[in-house]
């Protein structure tokens, strides 16, 4: 990539305009799934980080794997609190067809 450090600036603008997405619901799953793809189009690069600890002195082994486990759990917590809850007939139980 010619211009590195310029990606890294695009895709902290674009974190920073999906967390201000997820904050007005009308646009809360549209943010997530924007936030979701982000997160796996940089994970290659963590990935990267993790294979050549060696590249990356200035960051210890143990953080860079712990990096790659945070990733995975916040790509769980953007999944599930973009999502837009089931409309409440949704949640009908056997006991409830009964009634």
């Amino acid at each position: 990539m010619p211009w590195p450090l310029a990606a890294v600036y695009v895709s902290g603008a674009f974190e920073l305009l999906g967390a201000l997405g997820i904050l007005v619901p009308r646009l809360r799953q549209a943010a997530g799934n924007g936030l979701f793809a982000l997160t796996i189009a940089v994970t290659p690069a963590n990935v990267y980080m993790w294979q050549h600890p060696d590249l990356f002195p200035g960051v210890s082994p143990n953080a860079l794997s712990m990096r790659l486990v945070l990733q995975v759990m916040l790509l769980v917590c953007i999944w599930v609190s973009t999502r837009t809850p089931a409309p409440a007939a949704a949640h009908i139980t056997c006991q409830d067809v009964g009634r």
